[in-house]
Protein backbone atom coordinates (compact mmCIF):
# COMPACT_ATOMS: atom_id res chain seq x y z
CA UNK A 1 0.00 0.00 0.00
CA UNK A 2 1.48 3.53 -1.22
CA UNK A 3 2.09 5.78 2.18
CA UNK A 4 -0.07 8.49 2.15
CA UNK A 5 1.57 11.66 2.32
CA UNK A 6 1.93 13.57 6.19
CA UNK A 7 3.12 16.91 3.97
CA UNK A 8 1.06 19.63 3.40
CA UNK A 9 1.28 21.94 0.11
CA UNK A 10 1.68 24.91 1.53
CA UNK A 11 1.30 26.62 -1.74
CA UNK A 12 -2.33 25.18 -1.93
CA UNK A 13 -3.14 25.34 2.08
CA UNK A 14 -1.14 28.01 3.36
CA UNK A 15 -3.45 28.40 6.51
CA UNK A 16 -2.25 24.79 7.67
CA UNK A 17 1.00 25.58 8.02
CA UNK A 18 1.01 26.01 11.67
CA UNK A 19 1.95 23.31 14.79
CA UNK A 20 -1.19 21.42 14.65
CA UNK A 21 -1.85 21.55 11.24
CA UNK A 22 -5.48 20.64 10.30
CA UNK A 23 -7.08 20.60 13.35
CA UNK A 24 -5.30 23.75 14.77
CA UNK A 25 -6.52 25.72 11.68
CA UNK A 26 -10.01 24.41 12.17
CA UNK A 27 -10.21 25.25 15.71
CA UNK A 28 -9.06 28.85 14.90
CA UNK A 29 -10.91 29.39 11.92
CA UNK A 30 -14.19 28.71 13.97
CA UNK A 31 -12.80 31.10 17.14
CA UNK A 32 -12.84 33.97 14.28
CA UNK A 33 -16.49 33.22 14.21
CA UNK A 34 -17.16 33.05 18.06
CA UNK A 35 -17.48 29.48 18.02
CA UNK A 36 -15.78 26.51 19.96
CA UNK A 37 -15.83 23.15 17.90
CA UNK A 38 -14.21 21.74 20.34
CA UNK A 39 -10.81 18.93 20.67
CA UNK A 40 -9.74 17.59 17.11
CA UNK A 41 -8.41 13.78 16.57
CA UNK A 42 -7.01 12.09 14.26
CA UNK A 43 -8.29 10.14 11.34
CA UNK A 44 -6.82 6.42 11.81
CA UNK A 45 -4.54 6.13 8.77
CA UNK A 46 -3.37 9.84 8.03
CA UNK A 47 -1.61 12.24 9.65
CA UNK A 48 -2.89 14.91 11.61
CA UNK A 49 -1.69 17.35 9.55
CA UNK A 50 -3.58 16.59 6.26
CA UNK A 51 -6.96 14.90 8.27
CA UNK A 52 -8.71 15.04 11.49
CA UNK A 53 -11.97 14.31 13.05
CA UNK A 54 -14.59 15.27 15.57
CA UNK A 55 -16.68 12.58 17.74
CA UNK A 56 -19.88 13.14 18.89
CA UNK A 57 -21.43 9.70 20.62
CA UNK A 58 -21.20 7.12 17.42
CA UNK A 59 -21.45 9.84 15.18
CA UNK A 60 -17.65 11.49 13.33
CA UNK A 61 -17.18 14.42 11.48
CA UNK A 62 -13.93 14.20 9.45
CA UNK A 63 -12.08 16.77 7.36
CA UNK A 64 -9.58 15.47 4.59
CA UNK A 65 -6.62 18.26 2.84
CA UNK A 66 -5.19 15.17 0.57
CA UNK A 67 -5.56 16.37 -2.71
CA UNK A 68 -2.38 17.64 -3.92
CA UNK A 69 -3.69 18.39 -6.98
CA UNK A 70 -5.92 21.54 -5.81
CA UNK A 71 -7.16 22.55 -3.01
CA UNK A 72 -10.22 20.76 -1.69
CA UNK A 73 -11.10 20.22 1.91
CA UNK A 74 -13.14 16.75 1.78
CA UNK A 75 -15.66 16.40 4.31
CA UNK A 76 -17.34 13.10 5.47
CA UNK A 77 -20.06 12.98 8.16
CA UNK A 78 -21.52 9.89 9.51
CA UNK A 79 -25.39 9.33 11.38
CA UNK A 80 -26.39 9.21 14.79
CA UNK A 81 -25.52 5.61 14.43
CA UNK A 82 -22.37 5.76 13.01
CA UNK A 83 -23.57 4.74 9.35
CA UNK A 84 -20.84 6.32 7.15
CA UNK A 85 -22.81 7.64 4.68
CA UNK A 86 -24.58 10.35 6.05
CA UNK A 87 -23.48 13.43 4.24
CA UNK A 88 -20.44 14.27 2.37
CA UNK A 89 -18.96 17.72 0.86
CA UNK A 90 -15.93 19.07 -0.91
CA UNK A 91 -14.78 22.82 -0.65
CA UNK A 92 -11.98 24.61 -1.37
CA UNK A 93 -13.26 27.30 1.99
CA UNK A 94 -11.86 26.14 5.12
CA UNK A 95 -14.26 28.87 6.90
CA UNK A 96 -17.30 27.06 5.41
CA UNK A 97 -15.78 23.82 6.62
CA UNK A 98 -15.67 25.30 10.22
CA UNK A 99 -19.20 26.79 9.75
CA UNK A 100 -20.93 23.12 8.88
CA UNK A 101 -18.89 21.83 11.57
CA UNK A 102 -20.07 24.30 14.43
CA UNK A 103 -23.77 23.46 13.11
CA UNK A 104 -22.81 19.85 13.65
CA UNK A 105 -21.31 20.34 16.94
CA UNK A 106 -24.59 22.08 17.99
CA UNK A 107 -26.89 18.75 17.05
CA UNK A 108 -27.37 19.35 13.31
CA UNK A 109 -28.15 15.31 12.18
CA UNK A 110 -26.72 15.11 8.54
CA UNK A 111 -30.55 15.64 6.86
CA UNK A 112 -30.99 19.52 8.38
CA UNK A 113 -27.06 19.80 7.30
CA UNK A 114 -27.69 18.25 3.54
CA UNK A 115 -30.53 20.61 3.41
CA UNK A 116 -28.95 23.82 4.13
CA UNK A 117 -25.69 23.16 2.99
CA UNK A 118 -26.30 22.44 -1.11
CA UNK A 119 -22.66 21.01 -1.29
CA UNK A 120 -23.34 18.37 1.13
CA UNK A 121 -24.42 15.06 -0.44
CA UNK A 122 -25.66 11.57 0.68
CA UNK A 123 -22.75 9.85 -1.38
CA UNK A 124 -19.33 10.91 -1.86
CA UNK A 125 -19.35 10.87 -5.64
CA UNK A 126 -22.27 13.04 -5.59
CA UNK A 127 -20.96 15.63 -3.74
CA UNK A 128 -17.44 15.41 -6.25
CA UNK A 129 -17.18 18.65 -7.56
CA UNK A 130 -17.54 18.73 -11.77
CA UNK A 131 -15.04 17.81 -13.44
CA UNK A 132 -13.66 15.43 -10.27
CA UNK A 133 -15.61 12.26 -10.05
CA UNK A 134 -13.10 10.40 -11.34
CA UNK A 135 -10.12 11.99 -9.57
CA UNK A 136 -12.37 11.60 -6.45
CA UNK A 137 -12.94 7.88 -6.53
CA UNK A 138 -9.27 6.89 -7.53
CA UNK A 139 -8.74 9.03 -4.31
CA UNK A 140 -11.19 7.28 -2.31
CA UNK A 141 -9.92 3.94 -3.55
CA UNK A 142 -6.09 4.55 -3.18
CA UNK A 143 -6.86 5.35 0.60
CA UNK A 144 -9.21 2.36 1.53
CA UNK A 145 -11.71 4.39 2.43
CA UNK A 146 -14.80 2.84 3.89
CA UNK A 147 -17.87 4.57 1.74
CA UNK A 148 -16.79 3.49 -1.75
CA UNK A 149 -16.35 -0.14 -3.18
CA UNK A 150 -12.90 -1.44 -2.56
CA UNK A 151 -10.94 -3.62 -5.04
CA UNK A 152 -7.19 -5.31 -4.28
CA UNK A 153 -4.99 -2.38 -3.29
CA UNK A 154 -1.85 -3.44 -4.74
CA UNK A 155 -4.07 -3.54 -8.09
CA UNK A 156 -5.59 -0.29 -7.87
CA UNK A 157 -2.31 1.17 -7.41
CA UNK A 158 -0.61 -0.32 -10.42
CA UNK A 159 -4.09 1.24 -12.38
CA UNK A 160 -3.70 4.25 -10.90
CA UNK A 161 -0.36 4.61 -11.53
CA UNK A 162 -0.39 5.13 -15.62
CA UNK A 163 -1.96 8.27 -16.63
CA UNK A 164 -3.52 6.78 -19.42
CA UNK A 165 -5.76 4.68 -16.99
CA UNK A 166 -6.42 7.03 -14.56
CA UNK A 167 -9.07 9.01 -16.67
CA UNK A 168 -11.15 5.90 -16.43
CA UNK A 169 -13.59 5.45 -13.77
CA UNK A 170 -12.61 2.56 -11.57
CA UNK A 171 -15.03 -0.13 -10.70
CA UNK A 172 -14.35 -2.98 -8.62
CA UNK A 173 -16.62 -5.37 -8.34
CA UNK A 174 -16.73 -9.84 -6.89
CA UNK A 175 -12.95 -9.45 -7.11
CA UNK A 176 -12.67 -8.41 -10.29
CA UNK A 177 -11.92 -4.74 -11.38
CA UNK A 178 -13.03 -3.18 -14.40
CA UNK A 179 -11.92 1.00 -15.47
CA UNK A 180 -15.69 2.34 -17.01
CA UNK A 181 -15.82 5.36 -19.42
CA UNK A 182 -19.09 6.92 -17.80
CA UNK A 183 -19.14 7.23 -13.70
CA UNK A 184 -23.18 6.19 -13.19
CA UNK A 185 -25.61 4.36 -14.35
CA UNK A 186 -25.88 3.74 -17.50
CA UNK A 187 -22.53 2.42 -17.09
CA UNK A 188 -19.89 1.45 -20.20
CA UNK A 189 -16.96 -0.80 -19.98
CA UNK A 190 -14.96 -0.79 -23.42
CA UNK A 191 -11.28 -1.38 -21.23
CA UNK A 192 -10.34 -5.35 -20.87
CA UNK A 193 -11.44 -6.40 -17.40
CA UNK A 194 -8.62 -7.31 -14.70
CA UNK A 195 -10.17 -10.78 -13.47
CA UNK A 196 -8.01 -12.73 -10.23
CA UNK A 197 -6.93 -16.41 -10.34
CA UNK A 198 -6.91 -18.62 -7.41
CA UNK A 199 -3.33 -18.38 -7.16
CA UNK A 200 -3.22 -14.54 -6.05
CA UNK A 201 -2.68 -13.40 -9.95
CA UNK A 202 -4.56 -11.74 -12.61
CA UNK A 203 -6.19 -12.62 -16.19
CA UNK A 204 -6.68 -9.69 -18.50
CA UNK A 205 -10.19 -10.00 -20.30
CA UNK A 206 -11.02 -8.05 -23.17
CA UNK A 207 -14.99 -7.42 -23.33
CA UNK A 208 -16.89 -9.11 -25.08
CA UNK A 209 -19.97 -8.03 -27.07
CA UNK A 210 -22.83 -9.16 -29.13
CA UNK A 211 -20.80 -10.21 -32.13
CA UNK A 212 -17.56 -10.92 -30.50
CA UNK A 213 -17.04 -13.36 -27.64
CA UNK A 214 -14.37 -11.84 -24.60
CA UNK A 215 -11.08 -13.62 -24.76
CA UNK A 216 -8.18 -13.63 -22.68
CA UNK A 217 -5.49 -11.41 -23.47
CA UNK A 218 -3.17 -12.35 -20.76
CA UNK A 219 -3.35 -15.02 -17.85
CA UNK A 220 -1.97 -15.07 -14.25
CA UNK A 221 0.06 -11.63 -14.47
CA UNK A 222 1.12 -9.83 -11.28
CA UNK A 223 -0.56 -6.83 -10.91
CA UNK A 224 1.71 -4.18 -12.92
CA UNK A 225 1.71 -6.55 -16.00
CA UNK A 226 -1.90 -6.61 -15.74
CA UNK A 227 -2.10 -3.17 -15.65
CA UNK A 228 0.36 -2.53 -18.29
CA UNK A 229 -1.49 -5.13 -20.72
CA UNK A 230 -4.68 -3.11 -20.38
CA UNK A 231 -2.92 -0.20 -21.13
CA UNK A 232 -1.77 -1.32 -24.05
CA UNK A 233 -5.42 -2.41 -25.19
CA UNK A 234 -7.50 0.73 -24.76
CA UNK A 235 -9.51 1.03 -27.86
CA UNK A 236 -8.99 4.44 -30.11
CA UNK A 237 -11.08 7.27 -29.28
CA UNK A 238 -11.96 6.00 -25.57
CA UNK A 239 -11.67 8.30 -22.30
CA UNK A 240 -11.62 10.05 -20.07
CA UNK A 241 -14.54 8.82 -18.55
CA UNK A 242 -18.02 10.72 -19.07
CA UNK A 243 -19.53 12.07 -16.14
CA UNK A 244 -22.89 10.06 -15.65
CA UNK A 245 -24.40 7.69 -17.50
CA UNK A 246 -23.10 6.74 -20.42
CA UNK A 247 -25.09 9.18 -23.20
CA UNK A 248 -27.17 6.88 -25.54
CA UNK A 249 -26.34 6.68 -29.33
CA UNK A 250 -28.71 8.12 -31.56
CA UNK A 251 -29.63 5.29 -34.73
CA UNK A 252 -28.81 5.62 -37.62
CA UNK A 253 -31.61 4.53 -40.29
Amino acid sequence: MKERSSEVPTDLYPELAVPGGLGEALIREAARHGHDVGPMEPVEGFAPAVAVCRVRGEARFAVYATNDDEREFRIEISTDSGWPWGAFGSTDSLAVVAAILHEWCEGASTGQLRREWQLLADDPLKAAPPGRVVSTAWRLTLERSRVIRLGDAELAEALHARPALRVFFPWPSHGQFSLLSSTADPFHNELPRVIPTMDGLWDVVAVGSAQTPSRVLGARLGADDAAALVAANIPPGSGPAVEGGWPEREETV
